[in-house]
Protein backbone atom coordinates (compact mmCIF):
# COMPACT_ATOMS: atom_id res chain seq x y z
CA UNK A 1 0.00 0.00 0.00
CA UNK A 2 2.74 2.46 0.93
CA UNK A 3 4.20 2.26 -2.58
CA UNK A 4 1.12 1.87 -4.77
CA UNK A 5 -1.58 3.57 -2.67
CA UNK A 6 -3.88 0.73 -3.72
CA UNK A 7 -5.31 -1.85 -1.38
CA UNK A 8 -6.13 -5.31 -2.65
CA UNK A 9 -6.00 -8.84 -1.30
CA UNK A 10 -2.28 -8.95 -2.01
CA UNK A 11 -1.58 -5.97 0.28
CA UNK A 12 -1.84 -8.31 3.26
CA UNK A 13 0.59 -10.69 1.55
CA UNK A 14 3.12 -7.86 1.25
CA UNK A 15 2.64 -6.98 4.92
CA UNK A 16 3.18 -10.61 5.86
CA UNK A 17 6.45 -10.55 3.92
CA UNK A 18 7.54 -7.57 6.00
CA UNK A 19 6.65 -9.46 9.19
CA UNK A 20 8.73 -12.43 8.01
CA UNK A 21 11.71 -10.11 7.49
CA UNK A 22 11.19 -8.65 10.95
CA UNK A 23 11.23 -12.16 12.42
CA UNK A 24 14.36 -13.20 10.53
CA UNK A 25 16.33 -10.02 11.18
CA UNK A 26 15.05 -8.84 14.55
CA UNK A 27 14.77 -5.34 13.11
CA UNK A 28 11.93 -2.86 12.90
CA UNK A 29 10.46 -2.20 9.45
CA UNK A 30 11.57 1.46 9.35
CA UNK A 31 13.90 3.84 11.11
CA UNK A 32 17.06 1.76 11.39
CA UNK A 33 18.39 1.90 7.85
CA UNK A 34 18.90 5.54 6.94
CA UNK A 35 16.84 8.08 5.06
CA UNK A 36 14.16 6.55 2.89
CA UNK A 37 15.37 2.97 3.36
CA UNK A 38 13.05 0.41 4.90
CA UNK A 39 13.57 -3.20 5.95
CA UNK A 40 12.59 -4.50 2.50
CA UNK A 41 15.09 -2.33 0.63
CA UNK A 42 17.79 -3.03 3.22
CA UNK A 43 17.26 -6.81 3.11
CA UNK A 44 17.33 -6.84 -0.68
CA UNK A 45 20.57 -4.82 -0.69
CA UNK A 46 22.20 -6.86 2.10
CA UNK A 47 21.44 -10.17 0.40
CA UNK A 48 21.45 -9.09 -3.23
CA UNK A 49 17.98 -10.72 -3.23
CA UNK A 50 19.69 -14.10 -2.93
CA UNK A 51 18.55 -16.64 -0.38
CA UNK A 52 22.14 -17.89 -0.40
CA UNK A 53 23.09 -14.69 1.44
CA UNK A 54 20.31 -14.79 4.04
CA UNK A 55 22.62 -15.68 6.92
CA UNK A 56 24.09 -12.17 6.54
CA UNK A 57 20.86 -10.69 7.90
CA UNK A 58 19.67 -13.33 10.39
CA UNK A 59 19.31 -11.93 13.90
CA UNK A 60 22.20 -13.32 15.95
CA UNK A 61 19.95 -13.32 19.04
CA UNK A 62 18.11 -16.27 17.50
CA UNK A 63 21.11 -18.45 18.19
CA UNK A 64 21.84 -21.33 15.87
CA UNK A 65 19.34 -21.12 13.02
CA UNK A 66 19.29 -23.95 10.48
CA UNK A 67 20.45 -22.33 7.26
CA UNK A 68 18.00 -24.19 5.04
CA UNK A 69 15.09 -23.04 7.21
CA UNK A 70 16.28 -19.42 7.10
CA UNK A 71 16.62 -19.64 3.31
CA UNK A 72 13.12 -21.07 3.02
CA UNK A 73 11.53 -18.29 5.10
CA UNK A 74 13.54 -15.63 3.25
CA UNK A 75 12.45 -17.06 -0.11
CA UNK A 76 8.80 -16.89 0.97
CA UNK A 77 9.29 -13.33 2.23
CA UNK A 78 10.80 -12.25 -1.09
CA UNK A 79 7.85 -13.75 -2.97
CA UNK A 80 5.45 -11.85 -0.71
CA UNK A 81 7.40 -8.63 -1.27
CA UNK A 82 7.19 -8.56 -5.05
CA UNK A 83 6.71 -4.98 -6.20
CA UNK A 84 3.67 -5.78 -8.34
CA UNK A 85 0.83 -7.38 -6.43
CA UNK A 86 -0.08 -9.74 -9.28
CA UNK A 87 3.35 -11.37 -8.87
CA UNK A 88 2.79 -12.12 -5.16
CA UNK A 89 1.41 -15.46 -4.01
CA UNK A 90 -1.97 -15.68 -2.32
CA UNK A 91 -2.04 -16.22 1.43
CA UNK A 92 -3.26 -19.75 0.76
CA UNK A 93 -0.13 -20.35 -1.33
CA UNK A 94 2.03 -18.78 1.39
CA UNK A 95 0.56 -21.12 3.99
CA UNK A 96 1.19 -24.05 1.66
CA UNK A 97 4.84 -23.02 1.17
CA UNK A 98 5.38 -22.60 4.90
CA UNK A 99 3.83 -26.02 5.52
CA UNK A 100 6.09 -27.71 2.98
CA UNK A 101 9.04 -27.63 5.36
CA UNK A 102 8.44 -28.68 8.91
CA UNK A 103 10.62 -26.75 11.34
CA UNK A 104 13.63 -28.68 12.51
CA UNK A 105 14.38 -28.87 16.18
CA UNK A 106 17.67 -27.43 17.34
CA UNK A 107 19.39 -29.49 19.97
CA UNK A 108 21.56 -27.39 22.29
Amino acid sequence: YAYTLKIDEKSDVYSFGVVLLELITGRRPVGEFGDGVDIVQWAKMATDCSKEQVMNIVDQRLGQVPEEEAKHVFFIAMLCLQEHSVERPTMREVVQMISERPPKRIHP
